[in-house]
């Protein structure tokens, strides 16, 4: 058995038919309400044919809007020629009123065209940041759950980064304070020639050290820098240190 959901129209079908059903009807109105107004307004009541066109511009687009003018000549002509029958009248009339009718729609048309060109762009710059909100959501997600700390660092030493608290400090209070005061005093000189040397070099660094806890057996530390470029010059360092005491042990 084949369910209703199957066989139903998709949402763009179902308004493409409303669209179709919207212009057409504004034709057949126009046509059928052409002679009574006739006798009220006149001849300027082949004006009304922009309507259909228009709706038809809008809707549809430039081709649309174009064909739709085109399709008025003929159809004001064919109703002026049943209303009277001076040539004259008919001809200029039917040409007068197609010509202002393919002018709307090629206007409508226009409109519309460069409408949707504007959204397509708009709808384009979300999605790509949307993807790139997610994107950078996945990067902080691997950098807050890294195995060691991450820190980014000037060349002074001031923290510009840290993926995680250090000394009791908060990710975001850490900023703008020294690296060096949370670096053991035992090997603060190895840290900061390493540093600078990456500062100097453009290239990685880093280094291995046990550090002699208060108590216990001491741990291992290996400390790694990289640069941070921007335009071929070293801004900034980013470090890595990761505790492998128990990959050791």
């Amino acid at each position: 058995m084949i369910s209703y959901s199957a066989v139903r129209p998709t949402g763009g079908v179902e308004q493409l038919n409303i669209r179709v059903a919207i212009v057409a009807a504004s034709a057949v109105l126009y046509a059928l309400t052409f002679l009574p107004l006739h006798s009220i307004l006149g001849p300027g009541v082949v004006s009304l044919s922009a309507v259909p066109v228009a709706l038809a511009g809008w809707l549809f687009g430039l081709r649309a809007g174009m064909l739709f003018g085109a399709v008025a000549f003929p159809l004001n002509t064919v109703l002026l020629g049943v209303e009277t029958s001076d040539l004259n009248s008919v001809v200029w009339g039917g040409a007068v009123a197609g010509s202002a009718a393919l002018l709307v729609g090629t206007v409508a048309g226009t409109l519309r065209d460069v409408t949707d060109r504007l959204q397509a762009q708009l709808d384009q710059k979300n999605g790509a940041e949307e993807n790139l909100r997610v994107s950078e959501e996945r990067l902080r997600h691997l950098v807050e759950n890294a195995p060691g700390m991450l820190v980014t660092v000037a060349a002074d030493g001031t923290i510009m980064y840290a993926n995680r608290a250090i000394g009791g400090l908060s990710t975001v209070s850490l900023r703008g304070t020294n690296v060096y005061n949370f670096v053991p005093r035992s090997h603060q000189d190895l840290f900061r020639r390493t540093l600078e040397g990456v500062f100097t070099s453009g290239q990685p660094g880093g280094y291995e050290i046990a550090d002699p806890p208060e108590s216990g057996d001491p741990t291992l530390h290996i400390i790694r820098f990289g640069p941070v470029e921007k335009d071929g010059a070293v801004v900034a360092a980013t470090l890595l240190s990761l505790d492998v005491t128990d990959s050791v042990g």
